[in-house]
């Protein structure tokens, strides 16, 4: 999915996902810790437990004291029971406003039930009983009627009592509820944060290998192919499966060599006619020299001959003269047939060289054109090349690329195979089958260790990188043999057992 994505979006996309899961933290920390804050919802419940079990427990002044009081009116005379009628009156204000301050508090469930209604309605019944029955009673001197009341007063108290506890018990167990809760609440928020870091972490990994395999891998692939191409090594194996920007600098990297590879083979063929050029030059110097000194010899002897008819011919004047003249000529016109010889086959192997038109042709004459361009060559590595082809060996191929291959398998076993100490390398050609040819370059040279016989005919491939090889030689002889001729190539060599290279192609080119 990312590998659609350009490198700025798939940052973008990093950027948001990481705040993403940090704001998800965020809210889950903030949530947790409003609740247990101080302050909070749970801590409000628990300080509310708190502050109701200190209100009530041990049983509240207006309670006990309200209880105290109406005993105290039971035995009191006129004179004292108008200031303990004062001070039940207080502490009946004294429980109401208490009893609105936990009706403001809002508690709910048994708490409610039992404190706001049960004791409230007992607290009720027992000043009502006290204001309305036990101190008329006594203000009155009815002494039964206010054992009565105060009778009904003690059964109403210890009630109260009994609620009172009932309610402290419930708000110790509602403490603890909401204890245990705050701690559940604060483990959730744990193991919340450690899942969430987990798929953080998650969520970072495989974004950072899609990012490494999409970015860092191919911009890696490029610096280390431009680094080995700089160093000379050509011979590179390029990805093709990256995608978006990396994938396509690595494309344009990519062809930038294919092309560089493609113009170096084309320079390497045209410097083989260069140095063809050169070399059938070179040859040529000798015959072209010999035939100038002879007839510059002729033409001196010419002179001389003149002379001496001055002075009157002699025979053996003449017979000298014409036996000079006959041995400038044959040497002129032997030295100017090599001449001929090598410029008509310069003529040719440079014309299919270039052109690389099929035509017929006989495979011997071909090849002995070949040979005969390689001479300055082969003079140069001291070797030598012996030839076993069949003499009307006929072929409707192209003469030109053969040829190019023949001179590519020769220079090869010349340099690399034979080495400085020079030597014999073999062209013999015969039939494979009814219509092919196998044409075998042999040498008995260093040889190929066989682990290097998959490499040999890569581009760029040699063992002299830097000194005269480019590794173009058989990459060059490979593709024609493939490409062109339609044929195969085989490598059959060992250390220290010379190479030989088995070139079958068909009669007819495809």
């Amino acid at each position: 999915m990312l590998e659609h994505l350009s490198i700025q979006q798939r940052f973008r996309l990093l950027l948001v996902v990481s705040l993403a899961c940090f704001a998800l933290c965020a809210m889950i920390v903030y949530r947790t810790l409003a609740e247990i804050r101080v302050n909070g919802p749970i801590y409000d419940r628990i300080m509310q437990g708190q502050d109701l079990v200190a209100d009530i427990l041990p049983p509240p002044a207006y309670l006990v004291e309200s209880y105290l009081l109406a005993l105290q009116l039971s035995e009191a005379d006129g004179e004292h029971a108008r200031p303990l009628l004062q001070r039940l009156q207080a502490a009946r204000q004294l429980y109401e406003q208490r009893y609105r301050y936990w009706q403001d508090q809002g508690l709910t469930g048994e708490l409610e039930e039992k404190f706001l209604r049960q004791s409230h309605a007992l607290a009720q019944s027992f000043y009502a009983t006290a204001f309305d029955e036990l101190a008329p009673a006594l203000q009155a001197g009815e002494e039964v009627r206010a054992r009565r009341a105060l009778a009904r007063l003690g059964p109403i108290y210890e009630r109260q009592r009994q609620v009172i506890e009932q309610v402290v018990a419930l708000a110790r167990q509602r403490n603890a509820d909401d204890e245990r809760a705050a701690l559940d609440r604060v483990q959730t928020m744990a193991w919340s944060l450690g899942l969430v870091f987990v798929l953080i972490v998650g969520v970072f990994v495989l974004i950072f290998n899609t990012v490494r395999r999409s970015i860092a891998d191919p911009i890696l692939d490029a610096l280390k192919i431009t680094q080995s191409v700089a160093g000379g090594n050509w011979n590179q194996q390029i990805r093709a499966d990256a995608r978006g920007e990396a994938g396509r600098l690595l494309h344009a990297i990519r062809d930038i060599v294919k092309n560089t590879q493609a113009e170096i083979v084309k320079a390497e063929k045209m410097a083989a006619l260069g140095s063809l050029v050169a070399g059938v030059s070179h040859e040529l110097n000798t015959p072209v020299g010999n035939g100038l000194m002879a007839v510059s010899t002729l033409s001196d002897d010419l002179r001389v001959f003149r002379g001496k008819m001055q002075d009157g011919l002699k025979r053996s004047v003449l017979d000298e003269y014409l036996q000079s003249v006959e041995v400038g000529a044959d040497l002129a016109t032997r030295n100017l047939q090599r001449a001929a010889e090598l410029m008509t086959s310069f003529k040719q192997v440079a014309a299919d060289r270039a052109s690389s038109q099929r035509r017929r042709f006989l495979l011997h004459q071909v090849v002995h054109e070949t040979q005969m361009t390689l001479q300055p060559m082969l003079k140069r590595a001291n070797c030598q090349v012996v030839l076993d082809l069949p003499q009307a060996l006929q072929l409707d191929s192209f003469p030109g690329p053969l040829g190019q291959v023949i001179t590519n398998l020769i220079e090869n076993a010349a340099r690399h195979g034979l080495g400085d100490d020079g030597g014999v390398i073999t062209l013999n050609a015969r039939m494979a089958g009814a219509d092919r040819v196998t044409i075998a370059v042999s040498d008995h040279g260093k040889g190929i260790a066989p682990e290097l016989h998959s490499h040999v005919f890569e581009p760029f491939y040699t063992t002299r990188l830097g000194q005269g090889g480019s590794g173009l030689g058989l990459h060059i002889a490979h593709n024609i043999v493939y490409q062109i001729l339609g044929g195969t190539v085989e490598l059959t060599s060992a250390v220290g057992q010379g190479a030989r290279f088995d070139v079958t192609i068909p009669l007819v080119a495809p």
